[in-house]
Formats: C-alpha cells, structure tokens, sequence
C-alpha cells in the first residue's frame, strides 16, 4: 500500500484511535485523529484526506449517533466523492445501514477484526482512487462551509437541495463571503462532477471569452463572476451561448441591482435559486468559531506551535467589522500564525496570555499573504488562488497590483 494514502479516524476514544492507527501504520498508510468534528475539519481542511473512519457518538452516554449523522451529511456537502467508512458497536446494524443511505461507503463493527477492518480501508482506497481519476476537477481544498448561524444553516440547506439539481444559481453576497467556494461546493456535488467547471470573468469577457469559455464548461458548470459587471453589448451573446450549459452566477449586488445591471431576461436564465451569503457583522456567533478553526489550521498546516486566543484579542475580534469578511479573518490569522505578529493578540496554549494592542488591518498584510501562499503551491496560481479563496481572475488582478 502506498505510503501517499491518508486515512483519518475521528474517534473520541483515543484507545479506539490509537489502535486503528497502529494497525494501518504498518500497512504503511499515513494516519490522522480527530477527537471531534471540530478538529477533524482543520486536518481535512489542511491536508487530502483520502479514507475517513467515523465515528458516531461524541458525547459521553451519547448513543443515537446524531452527532456523527451531522458530521456525516456536512462531509458528503463538503467533497460528495469523500468516502468514510462508519464505526459502530454490536448494537449498531441499523444505525451502520442508515449511514450507508446517507452516503457512507461501508461500516466496521467495534470491537473490529483487524483483517475485516484493514480490507474495509483498502477497499475505500480503491474506490477513492476511482472516484478521482473520472473527476475533471480536484476536491475543493478546505471545502467546508463552517458556521453555526441562522444565514450559513440556510446556505447550507440550499446547497445540499440544489447542486444535485441542474438549476441555474445565483450567489449574493459582500467580498470575501464565500461565493467562489459555494461555486465550488455546487459543481462538486452535481452529477456532473466529473466534467469541467470553467470560470469567466464577466468583468473581462469579450465575445471570443465567452465562446471559449463556454465551450470549455459544456455539460458541467460554468461560473460566471461579478456577473452584474458583464457589458451590457454582451448580454445578448452570454444569453444565446448559455443555452444549454449549467450556470454558477456570482455577485456583490442585492436581487433588485442585479436586475437593473442585466436585465429580465438573463436574470431569468442565471438566477432561478438565489443564495444569499451574510456578512461577518451579520453573523456574530461565528466569527471566533472560525477564528480558532483558522488559528488550529494554520498552525498545523505551517508546522507552527499550537496557540490560543487570549480573551482581550477574543473581544478584539469578535467586535471587528471585518470589511473582507471571512477572506479578511482568515488572512489576519494566518499572519499571525506565520509572522508570531502583534496584529492579533494569541499566546501559546501553555503560556500566559500577553495583553498587547490589538491592530487587525487586512490591508497592510495582503501582498505578505499572496507571496506565502504562491511560495507554498511552488507559483501554481490556480492552487494559490483556491487556498486564498480567491478566483484565478481575482489573483492575477492583485498579482498585477503588488507587482508580483
């Protein structure tokens, strides 16, 4: 077995964990754990996970499994050629087939026979290894909608309802709320996953850009951004070309802008689901969960040590505006991870806090960010850009503009 085969078990049971790992370690596969879904989603979003071991209970005395049913459906969301393999007690056959209807690949028994176990992964594998090699796109790095609010239950519901649909979608939302990764998400989980999704710049397009562009997404998805920005001699054009292609539109602008910047008619064509992204301001119970999920995952994916928020930089954050939204919070803690910055106040989980004044600029730290995150993906923009949550189109921009 190749050593390139990630496995993750989350398993609140570090015996449980521990014994998994050790016997697929010495089937030379590389092993991950995860307590909880919560760590669990910093090592999918930090690293390619290509079998999952779930378990379903989390809590202690916690036996219906709907804690793992949950993590179970935002998993499939997430990446619909995941393939996690479910872990139940004796008692557990009807709660293992109810897992397999929702999309698990198979189920083990605790406790397991070793042999049964280890077949069970390296079948997953091979299955894994089928599902990517018909995918005309990689899995979305880190493609998860984290959040708890009322707006990101709603977007995620939608998301789930339609992608498997091929309905037309119209994503609203302020810059750095998500669009291009609903974009995303939607195409992974059509049935046309394995064909291209292809992304135009309505902003730059010309009449030969959409042709080609358009010809390039023919039966999977193309994702037409800053949509309410395409000249309005090319209404018309974008209208006849994508007649029968499955469209992804996004936009910065309200229902009632939108109209007005593109008319009835391809509004009508573009816009038959809307899905509205929330600003950070409108969604304040998320903000530290995402702050300490980007603080877990950059220190893991940067090698750097574990660190926590100290209570005055938790105020600090939680009452920021945050103008770049999610882009913008992710890019400060990054910063602060890689450079140990006294932008944002953090100390290390076995230190005392330091109480220093909290600066949570974006606009300073940008070019800083865009070099790391190139450096890291070795130049590959369309890598680098996925890891910014930025559009090709939207890096070069700011390519051009730091002179990079």
């Amino acid at each position: 077995m190749s050593t390139e085969s990630h496995i993750l078990v989350i398993d609140d049971d570090p015996d449980i964990a521990k014994a998994a790992r050790l016997l697929l370690e010495r089937h030379e596969m590389r092993v991950s754990t995860a307590a909880d879904p919560e760590a669990a989603w910093v090592l999918l979003a930090g690293d390619p996970i290509d079998v999952i071991l779930l378990d379903l209970n989390f809590a202690r005395g916690r036996t219906t499994g709907e804690e793992g049913f949950a993590m179970l459906d935002r998993l499939i969301a997430a990446d619909a050629r995941a393939v996690v393999i479910v872990v139940t007690g004796h008692s557990g056959i009807a709660v293992a087939v109810r897992a397999m209807r929702s999309g698990a690949t198979d189920f083990v028994i605790k406790p397991w026979n070793n042999e049964r176990l280890l077949t069970t992964v390296e079948r997953g594998l091979a299955l894994r290894r089928a599902k990517l090699e018909t995918a005309a796109t990689p899995p979305v790095a880190g493609g998860v909608l984290l959040g708890e609010s009322a707006g990101m239950a709603r977007a995620r519901d939608l998301v789930a309802r339609v992608a498997p649909t091929t309905a037309s979608i119209l994503i609203h939302g302020a810059p750095g709320t998500g669009k291009t990764l609903i974009a995303q998400l939607i195409h992974q989980a059509s049935p046309h996953a394995h064909l291209p999704l292809v992304t135009l710049d309505a902003e730059a397009a010309d009449a030969a850009v959409i042709a080609a562009q358009t010809a390039a997404a023919a039966g999977g998805t193309l994702v037409i951004d800053h949509i309410d920005r395409l000249p309005r001699a090319l209404h018309a054009t974008l209208l006849n070309a994508i007649a029968s292609t499955r469209v992804v539109a996004t936009t910065r602008v309200d229902r009632a802008g939108i109209r007005a910047a593109i008319g009835e008619d391809l509004l009508d064509r573009v816009g038959t689901i809307d899905i509205a992204l929330s600003p950070l301001t409108d969604r304040a119970d998320d903000v530290l969960l995402l702050a300490r999920h980007f603080l877990a995952l950059f220190a893991y994916r940067h090698a750097k040590p574990t660190m926590a928020l100290d209570p005055a930089t938790a105020t600090a954050i939680a009452a920021d505006r945050w103008p770049d939204n999610v882009r913008g919070l992710r890019q400060a803690i990054e910063r602060a991870v890689l450079l140990g910055s006294d932008d944002v106040m953090l100390s290390p989980d076995t230190a005392e806090p330091t109480p220093l004044a909290p600066d949570l600029s974006l606009a300073r730290n940008e070019q800083a960010l865009i070099t790391a995150a190139l450096e890291r993906q070795a130049f590959n923009v369309s890598r680098a850009a996925a890891q910014l949550g930025l559009t090709r189109a939207a890096l070069y921009r700011r390519m051009a503009r730091y002179g990079l």
